[in-house]
């Protein structure tokens, strides 16, 4: 460790051995230190000449002069910092002390850190970063400089705002930071409501008013809506004045675990427990305390100072990839890989998440032990759980301590969380609490503590010993009422019409309650929305939340919900799903919310497309369990629906099944999109018949059927001739890519795939199927490099659209075209892809197919033929002919090379029995290739020469590789003949 530290927060310091260096006077060679520093990462030279300098500067001559500075401040003999070629330059920041970096890292990780980690983060990053270092007429650092700033704005937001919540019960302490924070963010709400609520408790009133002032005025200089949070920090920080004006006592909401000394036990030895990772499940009924006991669980857990995640899981959510832990890793570490890789956009398998979430868990218990929390996991997705119960198996000895709370009705409804439930305690990982209603004697001290003028005896036997119908019951009788139901009535009543029809709207939106989509849904205008808010959260019926705004219980939410009809339930779920149909097209959140509002707006036409657009998202994750039960649920609607609604719905939903799920009865599916596709046709839908025909021709290609594959394409092509010019660049491009993956007629593919780009450009329309079969065209044509440019195409916008069908084939082709130019390391980075792929597809040939790719290639490479044997064996159960021939083909090729006559004769022969059957002229060509030089070189293993027959091959339509090469075999017979 060289003891270098670099400050960029306010004037630039470099600090070697504890004293400070002395800086160049050049701002731009203080300004390079500071961006190479930080970027963490090598540029090219003529990047950073553009970044500091212009041309009559001499650029290159400057940046020189500027790493000569440079190094003289921040290299040492052992350890040199500027890393520098010809090309590129980059700083090693390793071992470095760098104020911002620590600060950011803080602030990512901010519920761990310690309050005098935090405090002294607060007290030395107080300056501006790079103070006096703007340099303005240099657009892009100007840039970047200003895009750090506002980064370390936030981080240093986020930890004053850790800060004064750590510190609530010391508001003279906490004053401090929050005036900090209003000082930092002088526009924002939250802080300087935060600072009015502590003057307020601090009794400095006129200072609270003032802050109030100043604050309204803030947001009228941004011409911006306020959301209410000033005025009621300055009135909820009135207890007495509060107490005064109203005879309505209201419970402060940490109220005592009345009856739950026993939990609360279990729940500090299992967060103490150093016995390695653990679950806690807490069972019961709805208001018998599962989420006030996970309150105590954070509680105990922030005394002992472990790091603390925290989710809960929502009903609308239930089919959203990874929400549970995407949530609890993003509240507890913004930066962390999971989340990220999650919302790139890129391929993501199963796997791959799960290897990421480990990896931040045990980044995450490197440091402390780790207590993760989830409410209501009843409703949590299958791969949230599938995820914790994977975590649990393979880090069972590290620190971490879980805690799940679930509903006893709904965790007996639900499969994968009772499969998980079961497996965890078969493995000894699972500890139970079965809450119990409270006793008599327990409800009535329990109610009065809060309500100490309710009939505590009477409510202890009305409320079957539940703790929150005690409350609410006991609240009722106080304020008018004797049910829930009745004490959500009377608070509704309170509300003027348009806060009434809010909280309709509130109850179908939720947990998703924000003012946009309150605005969108009901039509009304924000300042009304803000005021029936208001009004909402001051009887108690709404509460702050994270994601907005939350009911004050799951139970009042209900009660709303059930007093609207049936009919204007569905009416507003509609409205909702409407809303949310174009904007969930690419977002899987959005998409889970889609599925949920339309599966209740009693439109089974809505609800069918929402469960295809969702169920393709869930295809783009590998989703694909999740994407069949959405598959099913969508049929279920489907039934509901008129014929030609009927029809065309179950075709789109055949498109998920087709990619989901892999059917061992494939010719009865193939009828069946057959028959769906001829009614299609006679209900006039010519767009859907053509996917039905696709589909059936897709099913047959795979099993080898290729004379009714290409004839089912060709139908498919007619039909969308009299269909939207979508339907006819499909159509077109479809059939065309078909005759090509089967090689037939390829002057008619060409034909059909030009005429498809033509009308795709005409129209302004992409469609993947245009450069897959141009590439495959090509490279039969060998053209390899231009085949190569098209399949890079089709590749980038296979994976920009989520066809991981469509990028399994870019991968196999490109793997393909690599092996015909005999580069097996070039070949085997494409097979990888294709492994990874395929891993995480449908159940099918494609996985057994690229490792046998990827074995064939280690074989060319390494000569070992172990692994393709058994590579082949796995292809062969796959009953995937045409693929089981290109491999032969090409071990027989290469045993030939490596003069293993015997194998290569045994690979050829069981190559040609596969192409002759399939009808593949050019592996027929290769195949016979290879057993002609195994007669030339041992007789007596190939007894007859097989140059007629491919001659008579040769005559008719090969690809060029392959006549190339049975040319220069032939060649070779004359020559020697000769």
């Amino acid at each position: 460790m060289s003891g270098l530290q670099l400050h960029v927060l306010g004037d630039l310091e470099v600090i070697r051995g504890g004293r400070a260096q002395a800086l160049p006077p050049s701002r731009k060679t203080r300004g390079l230190l500071a961006f190479l520093a930080l970027q963490g990462r090598p540029f090219r030279r003529e990047h950073l000449c553009e970044l500091l300098w212009e041309i009559p500067d001499d650029p290159r001559g400057s940046l020189r002069w500027s790493l000569s500075k440079i190094r003289k401040l921040v290299d040492e003999d052992d350890c040199p910092r500027i890393i520098a070629d010809r090309a590129t330059v980059a700083f090693d920041a390793s071992g470095v002390a760098i104020d911002v970096l620590d600060l950011h890292r803080a602030a990512a990780a901010v519920e761990q850190a310690s309050l005098d980690t935090l405090r002294e983060l607060a007290r030395h990053g107080q300056g501006a970063f790079l103070e006096g270092l703007d340099l303005p007429d240099f657009h892009d650092f100007h840039a970047w400089c200003v895009g750090e700033r506002e980064r370390t704005i936030r981080s240093r937001a986020r930890v004053l705002e850790e800060l004064c919540a750590r510190l609530g019960d010391q508001p003279e302490v906490a004053l401090e930071y929050a005036q900090a924070r209003v000082a930092l963010q002088p526009f924002e709400e939250a802080p300087r409501a935060d600072l009015v609520r502590l003057l307020m408790q601090l009794d400095r009133r006129q200072e609270a008013e003032e802050q109030h002032r100043i604050g309204l005025q803030k947001l009228a200089e941004l011409g911006a809506q306020g959301t209410g949070i000033l005025g009621r920090a300055l009135r909820q920080a009135a207890p007495r004045a509060a107490a005064a004006s109203t005879p309505v006592r209201r419970p402060t909401p940490d109220y005592s675990l009345v009856g739950r000394d026993a939990e609360l036990a279990q729940l500090q030895a299992h967060i103490g427990g150093t016995d390695g990772a653990r679950v806690l499940l807490l069972r019961g009924e709805p208001g018998l305390g599962k989420s006030r006991l996970l309150q105590a669980a954070a509680a105990i857990a922030r005394e002992a100072g472990t790091g603390i995640l925290k989710a809960s899981a929502f009903e609308s959510e239930s089919m959203r990839p990874f929400g549970v832990w995407n949530d609890a890793l993003r509240r507890a570490l913004p930066d962390n890989a999971t989340s990220r890789l999650l919302a790139s956009g890129d391929q993501v398998s199963r796997e791959q998440v799960f290897d990421s979430l480990v990896a931040d868990l045990m980044s995450a218990t490197a440091r402390h032990p780790v207590v993760a929390l989830c409410d209501d996991i009843h409703w949590a997705d299958d791969s949230s759980l599938n995820a914790l119960h994977y975590v649990l198996r393979n880090k069972r000895n590290e620190p971490l301590r879980v805690i799940i709370a679930s509903r006893e009705a709904e965790l007996r409804e639900h499969p994968t969380l009772q499969q998980v439930v079961r497996a965890l305690r078969a493995d000894g990982l699972l500890q139970e609490i079965m809450l119990q209603p409270l006793s008599a004697a327990e409800i009535t001290q329990l109610v009065q503590q809060q309500f100490p003028g309710a009939d505590a005896a009477a409510l202890s036997g009305e409320s079957g010993g539940n703790p929150l119908f005690a409350l609410e019951l006991a609240r009722a009788g106080i304020e008018g009422g004797s049910s829930l139901s009745e004490l959500v009535a009377e608070r509704m009543a309170g509300l003027d019409d348009n806060a009434r029809n809010l909280m309709a709207w509130c109850s179908v939106l939720a947990p998703r309650i924000n003012v946009r989509s309150l605005e969108q849904a009901s039509g009304l205008a924000p300042p009304v929305i803000d005021a029936a808010l208001e009004r909402a959260e001051q009887q108690g019926l709404l509460l702050p939340g994270e994601r907005g705004l939350r009911f004050a219980h799951e139970l009042i939410r209900r009660a709303i919900y059930e007093s609207l009809s049936p009919s204007r339930r569905h009416a507003m779920h509609r409205r909702v799903a409407e809303l949310l149909e174009v904007e969930a097209a690419l977002d899987l959140d959005l998409a889970a919310d889609l599925a949920h509002h339309a599966r209740r707006s009693g439109d089974p036409w809505l609800a069918g497309k929402a469960m295809v657009s969702a169920g393709r998202l869930c295809l783009r994750f590998y989703a694909n369990d999740t994407a069949m039960d959405l598959y099913r649920q969508g049929l279920e609607f489907a039934a509901q629906l008129g014929d030609a609604q009927r029809v065309c719905l179950s075709l789109e939903l055949g498109e998920i099944r087709l990619n989901a799920h892999h059917e061992e009865d494939w010719s009865a599916l193939v009828e069946e999109f057959v028959g769906l596709a001829e009614q299609a046709m006679d209900h006039g839908s010519r767009s859907h018949a053509r996917i039905g025909y696709q589909m059936a021709a897709h099913l047959r290609w795979m099993h080898g059927e290729n004379r009714a594959a290409r004839r089912f394409s060709q139908q498919a092509e007619r039909v969308s001739r009299g269909a939207s010019e979508e339907a006819q660049v499909l159509g077109q491009a479809e059939a065309a890519k078909c005759l090509a993956l089967l090689e037939r007629d390829l002057s008619e593919a060409d034909a059909l795939v030009m005429e498809a780009r033509a009308l795709a450009r005409q129209s302004g329309r992409d469609c993947v199927a245009i450069p897959i079969t141009l590439g495959i065209l090509r490279y039969y044509e060998d053209k390899l490099d231009e085949a190569v440019d098209y399949l890079e195409e089709a590749r980038t916008q296979a994976k920009a659209e989520g066809d991981r069908i469509s990028e399994y084939m870019v991968n196999e082709y490109l793997a393909m075209v690599e092996i015909e130019r005999s580069d097996c390391h070039a070949a085997q980075r494409h097979a990888r892809a294709m492994v990874e792929i395929g891993e995480r597809l449908r159940e099918g040939s494609e996985r057994p197919f690229a490792g046998a790719v990827q074995a064939l290639c280690h074989y060319g490479i390494s000569g070992e033929v172990e692994p393709l044997e058994s590579a082949l064996q796995s292809l062969r159960v796959a009953d995937a002919k045409q693929r089981l021939a290109f491999v032969l083909n090409r071990a027989a090729r290469c045993s030939v090379d490596g003069g293993h006559f015997a194998r290569a004769a045994a690979f050829a022969r069981e190559a040609l029995e596969l192409a002759r059957l399939m009808e593949r002229p050019s592996e027929v060509v290769l195949a016979l290739l290879s057993l002609e030089r195994v007669h030339r070189a041992q007789p007596e293993l190939q007894a007859e020469s097989l140059g007629r027959e491919i001659r008579e091959i040769m005559a008719g339509s090969i690809a060029s590789w392959a006549r190339e090469r049975g040319e220069q075999l032939l060649a070779e017979e004359v020559k020697s003949n000769a």
